[in-house]
């Protein structure tokens, strides 16, 4: 199979360079085109030779292979896109964390107790127990009560694990006690001393609650405080909530400590949770012969001793095989061992069983992403659709079928929920168990499929390979000061706090995601990746985008939220979702058709233009987020943004709304952030069929507005302001 992949990366190779050539012609018109094509006709024949030797050697490699599949009798149909993929969805699983609700409700009481009762001075609370076990989940559960949200003035959750550095954890620290997105880039460029100095000022003046999730040095709570105590014991209740694997660092914090040993479930507690995922009361009625499910059940929940993750993974991977010969095949075949091979076992057969192979390469691709990271759901489905992941189907959109891959490991119990949208329903954030990524990182790696090279360690996160494996993704990982080594036919280049790293040519690159790092020589060697699809660089400072983007005729998401980005990128067909700081509308070209999703910053010559006239005719676009723009007039055409779903503005103001009937069919929620709304909001708003949510985030006071009244009278939720808490002035950016 792997040399099928391989023939087949370099055959997509192949003909994408020959398609380049015709997309890159077509783009300029007239006498200017003319001059461009003629330009480039000597390159070009000589492409074409090279395409055409490429074809022939593919070919015969194509050829040679097949000759083997059929010498050994290998099936190569076996594997089909399975078109009736379940999606039973939000509608019938709410996606909560069913282990504290079923398992651990005296463990959830106790803790909460020592957590908002007891005395006045800083303690701390710390639950162990070993992997697997529902540590993080019993915290989160807790954290997220409303008896800690009324007790506690300021919450916090930073997850540390085995590898972190106290500059990234302080930082992530103030960002959520800020809870304030637009100030990430002065915390960015403070240094340790100057962003625990922060914490420490701010909440010095409140009860908080810091939860340290997934602590494996003893000295953690040291380091974190070592060049100033950024956590101030001020006698007023607040607390810490720890979670670790091992006892020693339970017990080893400066302050008074409950340590919390998490027991393993009882056969009762087991039988009910595993139940509540291998049956699931909305298949229920219609299983014949449920008693002999539940014989079958309970043998195997027996078996595994208690551990809540093994019970979740199993109990999702059995529900989809709703026969009692696959669960006896299961317990038939159950190791004798009762240690890692348990759970390794459980995690390999729940992915063979996933139906299609489109669907197991979604899984494996979450092994790119570091320990306990939470992923943002948009964000993975923009990258499974650029690496060709999601399947094309009649009746779906690419973004409706990616969903709906979500949503099946989330049931599976493959990947752990974080949160869900409070509009949609649909799952926004999720986070992939340490002990499913390692087996994720070793069987990727095994199959050539993805390697994780991290900077603290000696080389690969998974297992050893041959020097001769090829991979095509590579996860850099808090690497600092080198050029990163990568197989020429490298497809995805992930990396993850990376400091003053030069990335080498990389000719068939297909994502670029870069998170937390420094790039040095990004400007110089962008232009030459014109296979790119998904170009992310989030919290890497302020990059220089050259002109020569608008080479990168595939492209289909952009995301780089700091960096000025000339208008030539609307050049480019194919772009689907677009994230940028500042970039100018275009006047006289037309903006790619396909685009779905639009979040920008109005540049300084056209804060005071609508915006409006130009965006309302793309036919796709779903999401629209504009930020700066201050038009005296803001105007909706009749036949405008005809598939628009969400529209947010932030830090608007807006003297007067024209909305014509007709505009905005399914536009279905409408919010503004720290807008100044001259007028009252405009009675057109009572014409929009789909609106169902109206958010004002601090926005002046419009309680009494007549158009909100009629909107709450149709059955839409207006949501008011929210407080935030700001850096003081002179900070701001």
């Amino acid at each position: 199979m792997s040399q099928i992949r391989d023939a087949a990366y370099e055959a997509e190779n192949v003909i994408e360079a020959a398609d380049y050539m015709k997309k890159r012609n077509n783009i300029k018109k007239g006498f200017m085109g003319a001059i461009s094509r003629y330009a480039h006709l000597p390159s070009d024949l000589t492409t074409l030779h090279k395409v055409g030797v490429e074809i022939q050697r593919v070919r015969r490699k194509l050829s040679e292979i097949f000759q083997s599949v059929e010498r050994l009798k290998i099936d190569l149909d076996s594997d089909v896109v399975d078109e009736s993929l379940e999606d039973y969805g939000l509608r019938h699983q709410t996606f909560k964390d069913d282990v504290v609700m079923v398992g651990f409700e005296n463990e959830y009481k106790e803790i909460l107790d020592k957590l908002v009762q007891g005395g006045k001075m800083i303690s701390a609370v710390s639950i162990v127990a070993m992997g697997g076990a529902g540590k993080t989940t019993l915290a989160r559960k807790v954290y997220t009560s409303s008896q800690v949200k009324q007790h506690f003035e300021a919450l916090v959750w930073v997850t540390v694990s085995q590898k972190f550095k106290v500059i990234d954890l302080l930082k992530e620290i103030l960002k959520q006690i800020l809870s304030d997105g637009d100030q990430s880039r002065i915390i960015d460029g403070m240094n340790e001393y100057e962003v625990g100095k922060k914490i420490h000022d701010i909440l010095i003046k409140k009860r908080y609650l810091v939860v340290l999730d997934d602590v494996w040095e003893t000295d953690t709570w040291e380091q974190i405080n070592r060049t100033i105590k950024a956590f101030p014991d001020t006698s007023n209740c607040s607390r810490v909530l720890l979670t670790t694997r091992k006892e020693d660092v339970a017990k080893h914090v400066e302050m008074q400590t409950h340590v919390h040993a998490l027991r393993s479930l009882d056969e009762d507690k087991s039988w009910l949770l595993f139940s509540s995922k291998a049956l699931p009361s909305y298949k229920r009625s219609g299983i014949h012969d449920l008693d002999n499910f539940e014989k079958l059940g309970r043998k195997l929940t027996r078996k595994c001793d208690g551990l809540p993750l093994a019970l979740a993974v199993l109990g999702g991977y059995l529900s989809k095989n709703l026969n009692t010969q696959a669960w006896y095949d299961v317990l038939l075949g159950w190791p004798e061992t009762q240690d890692t091979r348990m759970m390794r076992g459980i995690i390999a057969r729940s992915y063979e069983d996933l139906p299609n192979h489109y669907l197991r390469s979604c899984l494996l691709y979450l092994a790119a992403f570091p320990e306990d990271f939470i992923v943002s759901v948009s964000n993975l489905m923009n990258l499974w659709i650029s690496e060709g992941f999601i399947p094309h189907r009649s009746k779906h959109t690419l973004e409706e079928t990616a969903r709906k891959y979500v949503t099946e490991l989330a049931q599976r119990s493959l990947v752990q929920v974080v949160r869900t949208s409070s509009i949609h329903g649909w799952i926004e954030e999720i986070r992939i168990h340490d002990i499913l990524r390692d087996w994720c990182i070793e069987k990727a790696t095994q199959d050539g499929f993805l390697d994780v090279i991290h900077g603290t360690t000696s080389g690969q996160d998974g297992a050893s390979s041959s020097h001769n494996q090829i991979f095509y993704r590579s996860s850099f990982q808090n690497l600092s000061g080198q050029v990163l080594q990568a197989s020429p036919n490298l497809r995805a280049l992930f990396g993850f706090g990376l400091s003053s790293v030069s990335f080498p040519e990389l000719r068939f690159l297909r994502v670029l995601h870069v998170e937390n790092s420094r790039i040095e020589n990004f400007s110089e060697v962008i232009g030459g990746c014109i296979h790119l699809r998904h170009l992310r660089l989030r919290e890497c400072g302020h990059v220089m985008v050259p002109s020569s983007i608008r080479k990168l005729l595939y492209l289909q998401t952009i995301h780089l939220p700091r960096s000025d980005v000339s208008s030539s990128l609307w050049d480019i067909p194919t772009l689907r979702y677009v994230h940028l700081y500042c970039i100018s509308l275009p006047r006289r070209v037309q903006i790619p058709q396909t685009l779905r999703e639009l979040r920008m910053w109005a540049t300084d010559d056209e804060t005071e233009k609508d915006p409006m006239p130009i965006l309302e005719k793309l036919p796709c676009l779903v999401v629209l987020e504009l930020h700066g723009y201050r038009p005296r007039t803001m105007s909706f055409g009749a036949q405008g943004f005809p598939r628009l779903q969400e529209l947010r503005l932030k830090y608007c103001s807006i003297n007067k709304w024209r909305m014509e009937v007709g505009t905005m069919p399914k536009l279905f929620c409408l919010s503004f952030v720290e807008c100044v709304l001259e007028n009252e909001i405009p009675d057109g708003l009572l014409h929009l069929p789909s609106l169902r949510f109206v958010s004002m985030d601090r926005v002046k006071d419009h309680s009494n507005d007549s158009t909100l009244d009629g909107l709450r009278h149709k059955g839409c939720e207006i949501r008011g302001p929210q407080r935030y808490e700001f850096l003081p002035a002179g900070e701001e950016e």
